[in-house]
């Protein structure tokens, strides 16, 4: 166990550093928080602040967060691992260093480690997902993000979220909540470079905003370079008082080569090598490599008390996606088309406070996938080709009435009607259209005190697989659905504030995806019964007992999310009451920052799994605990020059960030572990002005 004496070592590193800063986390609030607000920031009808949000976002009752950027600006701001560090329930990690990643909330998508799925993705209220239900990671820019919503398990009702996972909504910058000018380079080991230029500008009813990001890197491992570019621009226009139009244009070229997973003897000896194996990542030049153009836009109306919400976006997609030879070249041309409408009413109901929310979604994509045999990194002759049609018609209401004493009973659904349509144009693979209805229930119930809230809800979840599911050889076909239950509690008292939840899901019919061993192949089954239960607690305390309700020049602020989740087969025929593969049970992530006033800020960080976590459903070979620490310096200021430099895994340590899943190891060493990033550091210098 490496744990103690890593947080040691980083400890005695803080001594040496005379330096503090103002942390966003000493500003007085009433409700948990993480960063102070902007004073430039003033919120419009369809730009939000971090502010607006979190007053918003407390009405759930369910576990939920505001991450601004200011948070994780404070060190190297590239991969969602950087992004969510230290958000509760939320697992992320980096596949190898790079924008790919393993992302869940509550075991959502608990055998991805590519493609997001089990989340809805938005960015400014509209979703970023394709209409099948996928996302990709490089989609997303944290530099150009003004805060990040998160709704963790299905409390994102009333934004039409009735996945396992719930929600995440990026904010993005625009010229009326961040004008002026900003820049800001990161650079360091592995050959890591991101840059970016942006610019907000504001002319009478008008404004608009541009962010373009560099981002290339050599990684730690073999055979993972990366080379992407992202634009992000936006403009507003003002109609009147009551109503507000916003453009969005966002363009991703981004080419990365996949590294592939290691056998664990293979990362305890060397955890930056490729796979260089017979059917490995780097004989078959293995990548992902994909262009997409999105422009959307949101139009809002105010109506006294009733505010109408337009939402509509169009994303073309064009990816070179090259694997293993038994898929070969995976080659995919979409079009994905999005509309929606949404209205919200606060007019008081029986005397009483009341918020009514209702909304239609309607999406629909069409993609062209293409399979060429993989000729050793060479695109071969054609194998196979499909036309594909993914149609979701979506409808929600929620209700949130304040009965008194303080208590607010929280009632809403959502229906969805869901269409899978595979035609083979190539190939002698059936054809197949796979149609899904399903209501999915919500009752809550929150508590609201002084700086403190609690709450509690029983909730149905519902996710439709996606093409990448419904595709596989040997596949049930049956839409997951689940019911929740959770209770919780955040807020404030002194010296320390919290955000916790208890939850446990029964999930009928997951969708598990794993991958045979020998050969590559990949298939998809819903497991019968499943349970899901776990434990989010994220926490920050001022260790020298000043108030969150004061301002002091000094803070020493200890911050930590624990994310606790067992997830199991209920009484299966197979697996018993295994543990189902693919997680950890814990991760323990932290920092205690040392800040000042002026903007200073130093201290150590640490990422702790305690326990192994299994590789296989049949839970006979598993990665290992581990303990990585490392030490951030620098300062933050709102105008002008801030900096930081930060050093990552300073014991060197060789771990697994996340694993492949299998069905059966049989007790011996399979190629599934994806190793985490060896001794590094970074530095990073921003410029607003």
């Amino acid at each position: 166990m490496k744990f103690i004496p890593c947080l040691i070592a980083s400890l005695t590193g803080l001594s040496t550093i005379h330096a503090q800063n103002s942390n966003p986390s000493t500003a007085p609030r009433k409700l948990p928080a993480t960063i102070v607000e902007a004073s430039r920031d003033r919120a419009t009808l369809t730009a939000p602040t971090p502010e607006s949000s979190r007053k918003e976002l407390a009405k759930t009752p369910g576990g939920i967060e505001v991450v601004e950027a200011e948070r994780y600006l404070q060190g190297r701001a590239s991969t969602v691992a950087d992004t969510f560090a230290l958000s509760p329930g939320v697992f992320a990690q980096s596949r190898f260093g790079s924008d790919e990643a393993r992302l869940s909330i509550r075991g959502s998508g608990i055998q991805r480690t590519f493609h997001g799925r089990g989340i809805r993705v938005m960015q400014d209220g509209v979703p970023l997902n394709l209409a099948d239900g996928g996302f990709d990671f490089q989609a997303l820019d944290p530099h150009a993000t003004s805060h990040i919503d998160v709704w963790r398990g299905a409390n994102a009702l009333a934004y039409g979220s009735s996945t396992l996972g719930g929600a995440i909504n990026y904010h993005s910058r625009t010229g009326r909540t961040n004008p002026g000018l900003f820049s800001r380079i990161e650079a360091g080991s592995y050959g890591y470079l991101r840059g970016t230029i942006a610019g907000g500008n504001i002319h009478a009813s008008s404004d608009a905003y541009g962010a373009f990001t560099h981002q290339s890197q050599d990684g730690f491992r073999d055979h993972a370079q990366q080379n992407n570019q992202r634009l992000f621009t936006n403009f507003g226009q003002q109609l009147n008082e009551d109503a507000e139009t916003r453009f969005y244009l966002s363009a991703v070229k981004t080419d990365s080569e996949l590294p592939g997973s290691l056998t664990k003897a293979e990362l305890e000896n060397d955890p930056s090598q490729a796979d260089t194996s017979m059917f490995g990542a780097v004989p078959y030049d293995n990548k992902r490599d994909f262009e997409l153009i999105r422009l959307a836009n949101k139009t809002s109306v105010k109506n006294g008390d009733t505010l109408f919400e337009v939402s509509s976006a169009w994303s073309y997609k064009d990816l070179d996606h090259p694997i293993t030879p038994f898929v070969g070249v995976i080659d995919q041309l979409s079009n994905d088309f999005l509309l929606g409408v949404t209205a919200t009413n606060t007019s008081d109901l029986f005397g009483r406070e009341n918020q009514l929310r209702a909304g239609v979604l309607y999406t629909t994509g069409m993609t062209t996938d293409s399979r060429f045999k993989n000729e050793k990194g060479t695109r071969g002759d054609l194998t196979k080709r499909y036309e594909q049609t993914a149609t979701n018609l979506e409808g929600f209401v929620e209700d949130q009435h304040a009965v008194g004493n303080d208590l607010t009973v929280v009632l809403g659904a959502s229906a969805s009607m869901n269409r899978r349509d595979n035609d083979t144009t190539f190939s002698a693979d059936p054809d197949y259209a796979l149609d899904y209805t399903n209501i999915s229930p919500k009752l809550g119930l929150r508590w609201d005190g002084d700086g403190i809230q609690a709450y509690t809800n029983i909730s149905r979840s519902y996710e439709p697989p996606s093409f990448s599911e419904s595709y596989t050889a040997n596949t049930a076909r049956d839409a997951q659905t689940g019911t929740t239950f959770e209770v919780g509690t955040r807020g404030n008292y002194q010296a320390v504030r919290w955000d916790a939840s208890i939850y446990h899901a029964a999930i009928n019919d997951e969708l598990l995806e794993i991958v045979d061993p020998v050969t590559l192949a990949r298939s998809t089954r819903n497991a019968k019964h499943t349970t899901h239960s776990g434990i989010e607690l994220g926490t920050h305390a001022d260790l020298l007992g000043t108030s969150w309700e004061e301002n002091p020049v000094h803070r020493l602020v200890f911050g930590s999310a624990w994310t606790y989740g067992r997830f199991r087969f209920d009484d299966d025929a197979t697996y018993g009451d295994n543990d189902i593969a693919g997680l950890p049970e814990h991760l323990v992530r932290g920092e205690l920052l040392w800040n000042h006033s002026d903007g200073w800020y130093a201290g150590p960080t640490f990422e702790w799994v305690p326990v192994e976590s299994f590789i296989d459903h049949r839970n006979t070979f598993s990665a290992d605990a581990y303990a990585i620490c490392g030490f951030k310096f620098g300062r933050r200021i709102e105008d002008g020059i801030s900096w930081f430099i930060e050093a990552r895994n300073l014991t060197d340590e060789a771990y697994a960030a996340t694993t492949g899943v299998i069905e059966n190891a049989n007790g011996t060493d399979q190629r599934q572990f994806l190793p985490g990033d060896g001794r590094s550091i970074f530095a990073g210098l921003e410029w607003k002005w």
